[in-house]
């Protein structure tokens, strides 16, 4: 049965405007200790809500230098594990504050339904680099 694509889509959006706010205690407690990032740069895992907190951060003075006022996530696909672990695939849009997008970008996530609630405990970070390199240029900014 897995995790049903409602629940999905309101982790998302609660997701999404803790990263508009730019509010790293709110998005690390949407995930899973430990929680593991992997990229083509970079892959960790972090044990604590503030390492958490901390490496969630270490990407907002890119976004603020982009411009970005907004994040709309779009489920592309949900896979079902088991009744309570799912993969899903979001293509996240970076809006700007004219509502003008600045990129998007897919994320592939394990997300688990824990007894409080739903929790990310993989992000797989399928073109970000590429993507806000080609914004960056796009806009003129060096990063």
């Amino acid at each position: 049965m897995g995790i049903e694509e409602e629940r999905l889509a309101e982790f998302f959006d609660a997701y999404a405007a803790a990263l508009r706010d730019f509010d790293a205690e709110a998005t690390a407690r949407l995930w899973g200790l430990p929680g593991m990032v992997v990229t083509d740069d970079f892959a960790g895992a972090l044990e604590s809500r503030a390492d958490m907190a901390a490496g969630l951060s270490s990407s907002y003075p890119v976004y603020r230098r982009l411009g970005l006022e907004s994040a709309v996530p779009e489920i592309r696909a949900a896979s079902a594990l088991t009744d309570r672990i799912s993969t899903v695939r979001v293509r996240w849009s970076y809006l700007d504050a004219n509502d003008e997008l600045i990129v998007k970008t897919d994320y592939e996530y394990l997300v688990r339904d824990d007894a409080d609630g739903l929790h990310v405990y993989l992000a797989v970070g399928i073109d970000e680099s590429q993507a806000l390199q080609r914004a960056a240029a796009a806009r003129g900014i060096q990063l």
